[in-house]
């Protein structure tokens, strides 16, 4: 299997999440831009085709936590999380991309940091009852990041350092690894712009 990062795209069936299900019965095109997992709630950025009416958003507010018209296309939606986001956050996976492609099936775009994370992320699906399907697994070049690189981008991740509100700071996250913060710093430097780089290049 792959020991480097690697690009996953996956359909998942019978998804559980009520917000992609309404937004499929109201006959909308959407996909979901960004994706904000946490322990007891989900924010979603949803981005529609066309511009939505006050009947829709009411339909989203009726099943969600919490609805934000931020234009006339977008709307940022908190939801209490289904079943898929709550194994997404315990898990070292990032979430790249989700497209509502009809009623309960999404199009996922995932960033895999560890081989052994998918298989466990596979697995936990199953048990849910979901249905997963691999459509298509992209390499990163395991020249691109060094294994320290790797393992460093890894624990940052999993101690939430990327969160908006960060898990950990670069300080403490230093003194975890035994390093300096300013080396640290370079380190998450050098890695992130690779990986920035892959996917300049990619797309």
């Amino acid at each position: 299997m792959y020991r480097s990062p690697f690009e996953v795209t996956l359909l998942i069936e019978d998804h559980p999440c009520e917000v992609m299900k309404i937004i499929s019965l109201a006959g909308l095109k959407a996909s979901v831009e960004n994706v904000k997992l946490g322990e007891q709630t989900t924010d979603h950025i949803v981005s529609f085709e066309k511009e939505i009416g006050k009947n829709e958003v009411l339909k989203l507010k009726s099943n969600s936590v919490k609805v934000l018209k931020l234009s006339e296309t977008k709307v940022w939606v908190r939801t209490n999380g289904c079943a898929v986001c709550r194994i997404l956050y315990t898990s070292d996976i990032v979430v790249e991309k989700i497209k509502v492609l009809k009623e309960r099936t999404l199009l996922y775009t995932l960033l895999v940091l560890a081989s052994s994370s998918f298989n466990e992320f596979l697995t936990k699906l199953s048990k849910e009852g979901v249905k997963v399907t691999v459509l298509n697994v992209s390499e990163i070049s395991s020249a691109e990041l060094t294994k320290r690189q790797m393992e460093i981008l890894q624990l940052a991740y999993k101690l939430g350092y990327f969160n908006d509100e960060r898990g950990i700071t670069l300080s403490q996250l230093a003194d975890k690894l035994g390093i300096s913060a300013p080396t640290l710093e370079e380190i998450l430097r050098r890695a992130l712009r690779k990986v920035v780089k892959y996917y300049l290049d990619k797309h």
